[in-house]
């Protein structure tokens, strides 16, 4: 028997986000990777605490009376602690994870010296409530089971289960509404389409981008720290067609809903930004979201999981940037490689989004011109933060010059183990003339690293000259000059 101190010393830390099985089954144990940047997102834990001081609030001038809190999910304990701090009468959290349930206790035990409402945490292995826990009933919930998607963590599977078991209706007498009082109350899920500038992206990042979609083609790619581990937000890039939103989840009312919309077939809208050809861009499609925590129109208080969400960070916080890596590492997109917008024969590609129910699945299926997406690649890409790195290769290549005593390397040989630039020191090497060999452990680093070699080629290839341009008359070519780059 350990002591809750000790339990949380011993438990397993694990990396990543939850794996997104059709029906999202949660941990038993652990304090998963995610939990620190989602502490650490400042936007996401004010928004929280305005929301659920609101709720409780209206819920005092409706009801007289303080409410009886349930906290599904309870995690660290942070909501419980601010139903207390809002003046509920109790809050009670759940949680399948032992790990985290002993956290919470320790956490919410240090505010007994404050006073306020009473606190109980229970652990309910396998998503299941201990027998003696039948029978108790609440007057509000209030959950944090959000992620990469609103779906994510089967948000409406578990509420709609505690919610049936354990919270009370409240029967509006004029119109007959069911209402509940709850936070979150509304989720929306959205499609949207991005082209990204590769010059802004950079010849290392866009080579290693795109071959990893490809790599996964048919297989959502997570951009938070359990995937790509990139942050998309601090690159330039234009929004190109419509916004889709094709999910949305209902928790005013009692029973909860959801509705979904977009499942025909419909065209992408992709083009280039103006002033650009489609070919520097690199085109994605983003998976984003928003939620309303609590309250209508503009008094309403809502979370954003969008790139422009992001941006927002920076009019909010003065530490927005960190605000927006927090996020970025905890939650971040799914992303999906979308297809080059050139004329073709078959028209524009499609997109076709089908029906999702939150009760039965945790992700939804997308088809892009032809290839389905619904499976998630749920293992961590270090490779593309190497390659976004440029200030590591660059600090490689200046002293590889001064070590060549400013000759840069003609003729020389060049040996590069593991190679965390992923392919931007070989490249540069070889074009100052360096014979390059790099031999990689990984293969992840290796494919990158064959990818960014290709791609400069391919460059290469295309800027070089025609054999007889500068000629006049005559076949054949005469004797070029200038550097090339090496294999």
């Amino acid at each position: 028997q350990l002591s809750p101190a000790r339990a949380l010393l011993s438990a397993p830390f694990w990396l990543g986000g939850p794996t997104m099985a059709s029906d999202y089954t949660p941990a038993a144990e652990g304090i998963p990777q995610y939990f620190l940047p989602m502490l650490d997102d400042r936007d996401r834990n004010l928004k929280y605490h305005a929301a659920i001081t609101a709720a409780i609030r209206q819920f005092k001038a409706e009801q007289r009376r303080p409410p009886r809190v349930l906290d599904v999910g309870v995690g660290t304990g942070m909501l419980s602690a601010i139903c207390l701090e809002a003046g509920c009468a109790s809050v009670t959290g759940l949680d399948t994870n032992e790990t985290m349930c002993h956290l919470a206790d320790l956490h919410l035990g240090k505010l007994r010296s404050r006073g306020g409402g009473s606190f109980q945490v229970v652990h309910c292995p396998g998503g299941k409530a201990p027998a003696w826990f039948a029978g108790r009933r609440f007057d509000m919930l209030v959950s944090e089971i959000l992620g990469t998607l609103t779906t994510s963590e089967s948000m409406l599977k578990y509420l709609t289960k505690y919610a049936r078991a354990h919270l009370d209706v409240f029967v509006d007498e004029a119109t007959g509404e069911r209402r509940v009082y709850a936070v979150p109350q509304r989720t929306a899920q959205h499609y949207a389409s991005y082209a990204f500038p590769r010059a802004d992206l950079g010849p290392t990042l866009s080579a290693v981008l795109e071959a990893t979609l490809e790599a996964a083609a048919g297989r959502f790619l997570p951009t938070n720290d359990g995937g790509l581990g990139l942050g998309l937000h601090l690159y330039p890039r234009e929004r190109v067609g419509p916004r889709r939103t094709f999910y949305e989840e209902d928790y005013t009312r009692w029973p909860f809903s959801h509705s979904h919309a977009h499942s025909k077939p419909e065209p992408l809208q992709l083009h280039a930004p103006p002033g650009g050809r489609t070919s520097d861009f690199l085109y994605l499609g983003l998976l984003e979201w928003d939620v309303t925590l609590w309250g209508r129109g503009d008094g309403a208080v809502g979370l954003s999981n969008s790139l422009d969400g992001y941006e927002a960070f920076g009019a909010s916080f003065p530490d927005g940037g960190r605000n927006g890596f927090a996020r970025a590492a905890a939650w971040g997109f799914f992303a999906m490689r979308l297809p080059q917008p050139v004329p073709r024969a078959t028209g524009a590609p499609k997109l076709q989004i089908a029906r999702l129910n939150g009760q039965t699945s945790a992700k939804p299926k997308i088809t892009v011109d032809g290839v389905e997406y619904h499976e998630v690649l749920d293992d961590p890409q270090p490779q593309l933060a190497m390659a976004a790195d440029t200030a590591l290769p660059a600090a490689y290549l200046r002293a590889l010059a001064a070590a060549a005593d400013g000759e840069r390397g003609r003729g020389r040989r060049l040996l590069i183990v593991n190679d965390i630039s992923c392919g931007a020191i070989a490249v540069q090497a070889a074009a100052w003339g360096w014979q390059v060999t790099v031999v990689s452990e990984e293969r992840t680093v290796a494919d990158a690293v064959a990818a960014v070699v290709d791609a400069d080629a391919q460059s290469r290839a295309a800027s070089a000259p025609a054999p007889d341009q500068g000629r006049e008359g005559g076949e054949g070519g005469g004797e070029g000059g200038g550097e090339g780059g090496g294999e």
